[in-house]
């Protein structure tokens, strides 16, 4: 039964974010598995019974769903039966909307990240299987990925500068006397106005792909001599870089590709296992270990939309000779 993506779906749908193709994919979901319908229906009711259209409500919604879950009177005739279903949905309450509720609005106060710096600051930060949205004080407009944290002041200066941890896509509202600075574990990138992609997970490269406009990617060396090279990428280039080696790709791509994230589409082109592990990992917060070293390295090409874990699993095990095993917490790869 797909409970990961209807708690996933559902969560995204009660707290007002879901979009139009995940609304729909959640009808669907319904439709194919009508034994989702009464959970559906007893969330959706109790969480509507709430007062939780403001983000400080996120917590007491919780807690008030949670207590009339467990306190709710049933007829007698329920009363024989196990209750499961309440035991469920309480689950479903404290993994699908304690995580993605009260992480996706509640924004919380963060350490300036520069000495002396008087902006109040905020932090948006994103478990495994939770993606969020959000709207700057300048209007910019950002998709934060799952296990990503973004840093922003509630309102900007003479200055935009944010800094991220993870992906993210953004639309950045124009203003020309103020440039848009998104600071990097390796590197920093500047902007003006325009769309654009960045990854920038810990222990991986660096990429930066541009969907409209353009953008300057600046590389942090860990040789402090060494010159501050300063990149300019266009729509439909991408730039990589791995501070470990100091090595800088500029290649083509496809810009649907680097933003289908946002759209609930998982792209792959010529990953090998490895990499697509760790972008699955991510988006459906379960542990991947690998049994054989030998699978890390298979080279996998794939397209998906609002698929199951089961789903993307067994259409890529179809290209090469690889088993899994899909447990509550874990994905294990084999020979």
């Amino acid at each position: 039964m797909p409970n990961d993506t209807f708690i996933q779906l559902l969560t995204r749908k009660l707290a007002g974010v879901a979009t139009a193709e995940e609304i729909q994919a959640l009808d669907t979901l319904l439709e194919q598995h009508p034994e989702l319908k009464p959970r559906y229906h007893h969330l959706s009711r109790y969480f509507a019974e709430a007062p939780h259209r403001k983000a400080s409500n996120a917590e007491l919604v919780l807690q008030r769903t949670l207590s009339k879950i467990k306190t709710a009177p049933l007829s007698p005739e329920k009363e024989k039966r196990k209750t499961f279903r309440w035991q469920w949905a309480a689950a479903a309450v404290v993994s699908g909307l304690a995580v993605g509720v009260f992480l996706l609005f509640r924004s919380r106060p963060a350490t300036a990240p520069m000495a002396g710096n008087t902006l109040q600051w905020q932090q948006q930060a994103n478990p495994k299987g939770i993606k969020s949205f959000l709207t700057l004080a300048d209007g910019t407009r950002i998709w934060l990925n799952a296990e990503s944290e973004l840093k922003y002041p509630r309102q900007f200066g003479d200055s935009r500068e944010v800094y991220l941890e993870g992906e993210a896509f953004l639309e950045v509202a124009d203003d020309v006397k103020r440039p848009f600075i998104v600071h990097l574990r390796e590197g920093t990138v500047k902007v003006l106005g325009t769309a654009f992609n960045i990854r920038a997970y810990h222990n991986e490269p660096v990429q930066t792909a541009v969907i409209s406009g353009k953008v300057a990617f600046i590389p942090r060396y860990n040789d402090a001599k060494q010159t501050r090279d300063t990149i300019l990428i266009t729509p439909d280039v991408k730039v990589s870089y791995t501070s470990r080696t100091g090595t800088l790709v500029k290649d083509t791509t496809t810009s649907l590709d680097d933003k289908a994230w946002t759209e609930g589409r998982l792209v792959f082109r010529n990953n090998t296992l490895e990499e697509i592990c760790a972008s699955l990992e991510r988006n459906f917060g379960k542990r991947v270990v690998f049994d054989a070293d030998a699978p890390r390295q298979y080279r996998l090409t794939g397209a998906f939309r609002n698929n199951s874990l089961q789903d993307i699993m067994y259409y890529l095990s179809r290209s090469k000779p690889f088993h899994y095993t899909i447990t509550d917490s874990t994905l294990v790869i084999s020979e």
